[in-house]
């Protein structure tokens, strides 16, 4: 039984796939299962996949035919048998080869159920922090994990490791069928797992690239982006969280179909614009 199980759902990467898998094999701490699933891909990424799972003997492939990035991530957490999970998406990498030994370090030195890391996004020309964890901070209270996670503006499953037993017991899987899955179960998670640590110097890559799955189908998107953020908002008030001091938080007014007021915090900065054309914003305290 591995230390850690990484899930890596697999889909028509070929050309990011190498770089992804050789960030994990790579890591400093080894006591790890990579378990793939292979989601119906029809490039060379199977090829790739069986490749590595060859010559590394922690590797564990799992094939579907194309059913989603949800069932792939539900499948892996089936198969998983560490005491942490991590999921990592496979057009994207670790920035450290120390990632997973800082994680679960920090895990083990305060029993923690999850650990978190900050988020480079970018490209071959551009990238930079979209989230940053400046010191290490504990917590145990659910407002303030997601505050200190920066939810909901980085509302991701992936720059984190999880306590498996209790991503069992809470029994939260991925929608199926659903793009924005991660704005489905992350704040969920969140409020399941007892004790948070985020954890400095330690970077996940996220891979913006304009053919991916949510950019090609911006229709869906649109729908099942707004389906996410409505339960993700009915459970944080069923929790009885203020959505108003959470940085990310954006409320809309519209008539007849036009936005006619926005407001939206972000870095304890409410900006308020009325008209699409006056603006004015407030610190909050």
């Amino acid at each position: 039984m591995a230390k850690i199980s990484v899930i890596i759902p697999v889909y028509n990467v070929e050309k990011y796939l190498n770089e992804c898998l050789e960030s994990i094999i790579n890591q400093t701490f080894k006591d790890i299962e990579i378990i793939c699933v292979d989601d119906g891909s029809t490039d060379g990424s199977s090829d790739i996949l069986n490749k590595y799972s060859m010559k590394d003997e922690r590797f564990k492939i799992i094939t579907q035919k194309n059913l989603g990035i949800s069932v792939a991530r539900n499948k892996g957490i089936e198969s998983a048998t560490g005491d942490y999970i991590a999921f990592i998406d496979s057009d994207d990498y670790l920035l450290n080869m120390d990632y997973f030994e800082k994680l679960y370090s920090a895990c083990k030195k305060y029993n923690a159920d999850i650990a978190v890391a900050s988020i480079i996004r970018g490209n071959e020309k551009k990238s930079g922090y979209i989230y940053k964890v400046e010191q290490e901070k504990i917590a145990t209270d659910y407002e303030k994990k997601l505050k200190i996670c920066n939810i909901p503006e980085s509302n991701f499953v992936w720059n984190k490791l999880y306590r498996r037993s209790k991503l069992l017991d809470s029994r939260i899987r991925f929608p199926e069928g659903y793009l924005y899955e991660d704005v489905f179960v992350t704040c969920k998670l969140l409020f399941c797992m007892d004790k948070l640590v985020s954890v400095p110097n330690v970077v996940y890559f996220y891979r913006k690239r304009r053919n991916s799955v949510i950019k090609n189908r911006s229709v869906k998107a649109k729908h099942d982006k707004l389906i996410a953020e409505n339960e993700m908002y009915s459970f944080l008030k069923e929790k009885n969280i203020s959505l108003k001091d959470l940085d990310g938080y954006t409320k809309k007014i519209k008539l007849f179909g036009i936005t006619v007021f926005k407001t939206t915090i972000k870095k304890n900065i409410r900006k308020n614009t009325l008209l699409n054309c006056i603006k004015w914003q407030s610190v909050i305290m």
